[in-house]
């Protein structure tokens, strides 16, 4: 959000380069009565222009001959003037006329700030009681939200994280059969994949009915054989990137093809330089006996 311009204006109508008075005047005295509302407006005086500082509001050649110009055409008073629009101001000052009908006077300027900086406080009060109120409601939400019963305590944090995700890419149909009694090759996968999350420092998890599930999936529709899957995680846990995300069979079997595909390219990469013939592509029985998974 942009910053809220905080500067101040005067008001000049768009006629005033054509305007009579100015092109008698002539340029630099134009400018010099541009210049003379500026500091007005700036200091709050009113109108009213020390003759003193007259050579310092413009670069003009001869500032006094140009309020003098201003002062005969009657854009400018002298400060003794009888002029009864306009405020008196006193010896060697200028005043601009009609300055209050078209500009703010010092007290509205300064009525229009106290409104203002009420106006902040009002909003920064509100703006707190917002901030509480919302701090009050997530604060009543997490209460709720503990008070409500825990999971089973079987279910780890990383499978917790992983199923929701990977349940969204694998649907399973209730024509797939469960695990009963569990399969030998499907528990040995499950086991393995526990043990290499326990040894890389997490706690270990459960082999639950999902586990279960996803390496069967993995193994007769996938086409993995357990020696590849097992080879596959022993790999991911030796990856520096991997080991935090291989967590669960499902995102196992999300990212098997990955997996194989970056072993495959960092066993070519290690792979020790032939002759200076052409390299002979690898056939897959080589590709899956130099990384075990195919």
């Amino acid at each position: 959000m942009a910053e809220k311009d905080k500067r101040t204006y005067v008001r000049v109508h768009d006629g005033l380069p054509d305007h009579p008075k100015i092109i008698e005047a002539g340029g630099e005295a134009g400018w010099l009565y541009i210049c003379g509302l500026a500091y007005a407006s700036r200091q709050l005086t009113d109108g009213v222009i020390p003759a003193r500082l007259v050579p310092r509001l413009t670069d003009g050649s001869k500032p006094e001959a140009s309020a003098s110009a201003l002062v005969r055409v009657g854009l400018w008073h002298e400060g003794a003037h009888t002029c009864e629009r306009c405020p008196q101001g006193g010896p060697e000052t200028y005043v601009i006329h009609d300055y209050l009908m078209h500009q703010r006077s010092a007290a509205e300027v300064a009525d229009l700030s106290a409104k203002r900086s009420a106006a902040g406080q009002r909003g920064g009060k509100r703006s707190g009681e917002s901030r509480r109120a919302a701090s009050t409601r997530e604060a009543n939400r997490e209460a709720s939200a503990s008070a409500k019963p825990k999971q089973a305590a079987s279910k780890t944090e990383a499978e917790t994280e992983t199923e929701t995700e990977e349940e969204k890419t694998y649907t399973r149909t209730p024509a797939e059969p469960a695990d009963t009694p569990p399969r030998t090759d499907v528990e040995r996968v499950c086991r393995h994949l526990a043990a290499v999350i326990e040894k890389g420092g997490s706690k270990k998890p459960a082999i639950t009915k999902k586990w279960r599930t996803d390496i069967r999936l993995l193994i007769d529709k996938d086409g993995i054989t357990p020696e590849q899957a097992i080879a596959a995680i022993d790999w991911a846990h030796a990856n520096d990137f991997w080991q935090a995300h291989i967590l669960s069979p499902a995102k196992l079997r999300q990212k098997y093809d990955t997996l194989r595909r970056q072993a495959l390219a960092e066993q070519r990469k290690n792979r020790p330089a032939g002759p200076s013939t052409a390299p002979r592509e690898m056939t897959p029985e080589e590709v899956q006996d130099a990384l075990r998974f195919g």
